[in-house]
């Protein structure tokens, strides 16, 4: 026992260690120098925490016109930078070495290092050909600061743009932050770079920055480092700017408006979610008025089921285990089956009981209900004897979908006690609801703007909403169901015969007068829950229980024994008939500005 609550322990930390296993940024710092030639050369360092153990990272760009070549890694440990050295990825992943690949798709730097629980900032070099876009008027930087592959939120973004030349007049500066995120963009105070700084970035966020600046400041322009484009670059690009933002103005003003619909929505959808079930309660769901003031039955109300009994009361879908017990005992009181009681000898000797239910081959008489005939020729099928026990390793599934249905089809289509309109009402509310849910998940999935932080708020109060509605629906779906006039008199006459049978001072002062009644009581009280009132009464009245040929006891004895025996059986139906409910329900359940995005670069990265 130390040994498996050890194991148990072992794999409960192992897996905590596991699940605790996780990784995400601090922050992450970029600098592009814009070299006379125009080539590119890109400092990325990023910052990392750890919790857990990590041995691997690395960071994607997708290609391009351009060309990425003389990459490097390094680690910045107490302000020094340690360099790491170029290996190819192998299983064991040396530390602090580095890869760089490239596939149709993408280019890809992996490093190596070991991290536990800490922070590390690493340095990753490489430089662009062909990523400066050379007009005849003007030269265009447009470029992915931070790439929409990324899976992990980013806290701060700072981005440094140097220039080839010193910046003479502001005016010839333009620059753009894409998309409208919250950060700020200017010239630096040396008048030398464009200093970007973005914060609170989303996972799969991309940022980029666009610079446009006079062609002439490349003083030592080579053609095959750069992409070179005949015209002038500087108006186009302003109209293509200027677009973006009205189209982010006009974006701003659908989302105040979408915002204030929303709001509307809200309050349409709840008052919708609490008026139409109110609405299918009063149309359907009021009891009819019937005038019944007895206390007490007598005798049962009708010569109904025992299982229709059970559904007229409970207004249910399906019997309670109680009803497969009462028509099991119904059976026997009408001569289809008998029942005898055995003892047999268990584990050490130790004596258990067990019920043999003998078939008597009784031809079906023409008033035997569906539901008796189903459950009569269920048995048969398991021969012409057999013992409670061996029932309980059967799959009784489809029997207790059939039993249901042809109980459900008396009480409600043909006797038509119970009126289920409202219910089917209400259903197609419930339904509505839980479509418009799972929609707005698909829609929160694959439309970003949705999962925005100032649109998120919106979404979560939207789905709130609809799951008070799906609640408020589900919880009148019971309510809304209904006697009809004959139905629900015959409900106040079933329960008045319960409380007669539960009072023992009233039935022994009225006791039945044969022993048929008795059986019947018998029968009724197990289905209704007092069987072992009934059980008492009979021992008490002395009973001639022993004229009872339908049961046969494992020892002949006194009346009080006899009694007791009976008890002894019905708690032994009771316990097959949960057996036979778990049954069923094992083989039931299996089954800036805006705008943006044309900028080069970009991609993502990992760690593990």
């Amino acid at each position: 026992m130390k040994r498996v609550f050890f194991i148990i322990i072992l794999f409960s930390l192992i897996f905590s260690v596991i699940y605790a296993k996780e990784y995400g940024f601090r922050e992450a710092r970029v600098y592009y120098t814009i070299k006379p030639d125009g080539e590119i050369e890109v400092i990325n360092d990023l910052t990392y925490w750890f919790s857990g153990s990590f041995s691997r990272a690395w960071i994607t760009i997708p290609t391009g016109r351009y060309e990425i070549k003389n990459a490097s890694v390094s680690e910045i440990i107490n302000g020094s930078e340690k360099f790491y050295i170029y290996h190819e990825e192998t299983e064991g992943r040396i530390p602090n070495t580095f890869d760089f690949t490239r596939n149709s798709k993408e280019y890809k730097i992996t490093w190596f290092y070991r991290a536990k629980d800490t922070n590390k900032t690493f340095r990753i070099r490489y430089e662009i050909l062909g990523g400066l876009k050379v007009y005849d008027d003007v030269a265009e930087f447009y470029w992915k600061v931070w790439g929409g592959d990324w899976e992990k939120k980013l806290p701060a973004l700072w981005v440094e743009v140097l220039l080839p030349s010193q910046i003479e007049n502001i005016k010839d500066i333009n620059y753009w932050l894409h998309p409208k995120v919250e950060g700020e963009i200017g010239i630096g105070k040396d008048y030398k770079r464009i200093i970007a700084y973005a914060g609170k970035i989303p996972e799969n966020q991309w940022v980029e920055v666009r610079v446009v600046f006079p062609r002439y400041y490349l003083t030592d322009l080579d053609p095959n480092k750069v992409d070179m484009t005949s015209g002038e670059g500087r108006e186009k690009i302003l109209l293509e700017e200027e677009k973006w933002i009205k189209e982010e103005e006009s974006k701003k003003f659908m989302m105040e408006i979408l915002k204030k619909i929303y709001i509307g929505l809200y309050f349409i959808l709840l008052f919708l979610g609490i008026f139409l079930p109110l609405r299918v309660y009063f149309k359907y769901g009021r009891e009819p008025e019937v005038n019944y003031q007895g206390e007490y039955e007598h005798e049962p109300p009708d010569n109904s089921p025992p299982s229709w009994v059970d559904m007229l009361i409970n207004q249910s879908n399906s019997v309670s285990t109680n009803s497969i017990v009462a028509s099991t005992l119904e059976l026997a009181r009408r001569g289809y089956i008998k029942i005898q009681e055995e003892i047999k000898e268990g584990f050490l000797g130790r004596k258990n009981k067990d019920y043999k239910i003998i078939l008597t081959g009784k031809k079906m008489e023409d008033d035997l209900s569906g539901d008796l005939r189903t459950l009569l020729l269920q048995f048969e099928e398991f021969g012409k004897e057999f013992h409670i026990s061996e029932l309980r390793g059967k799959n009784l599934s489809s029997f207790k979908n059939r039993f249901d249905g042809l109980v459900k089809e008396n009480v409600y289509n043909k006797m038509k006690w119970i009126n289920e309109e409202g219910k089917w009402a209400i259903s197609g509310l419930l339904l509505l609801w839980i479509g418009l849910e799972l929609l707005y998940v698909i829609l929160l999935i694959t439309v970003p703007w949705l999962r925005r932080d100032e649109f998120l708020i919106y979404s979560i109060i939207m789905m709130v909403v609809l799951g008070i509605n799906t609640i408020l629906a589900f919880f009148f779906i019971k309510p809304v169901k209904r006697y009809s006039p004959e139905g629900k008199l015959l409900a106040l006459r079933w329960k008045a015969f319960k409380r007669f049978l539960k009072d023992f001072s009233l039935i022994s002062q009225r006791p039945p007068s044969s022993l048929v009644l008795w059986e019947k009581y018998l029968v009724y009280g197990t289905v209704l829950g007092v069987a072992k009132e009934v059980l008492k009464a009979m021992e008490m009245l002395r009973v001639p229980v022993n004229e009872i040929d339908w049961y046969t006891p494992a020892m002949a004895g006194s009346i009080g024994s006899l009694a007791e025996s009976f008890e002894s059986f019905n708690s032994s139906l009771e316990s097959f008939s949960s057996a036979f409910a778990s049954s069923v329900a094992s083989s039931t359940s299996s089954s800036s500005s805006g705008g943006g995005g044309g900028g080069g670069g970009g991609g993502g990265g990992g760690a593990d």
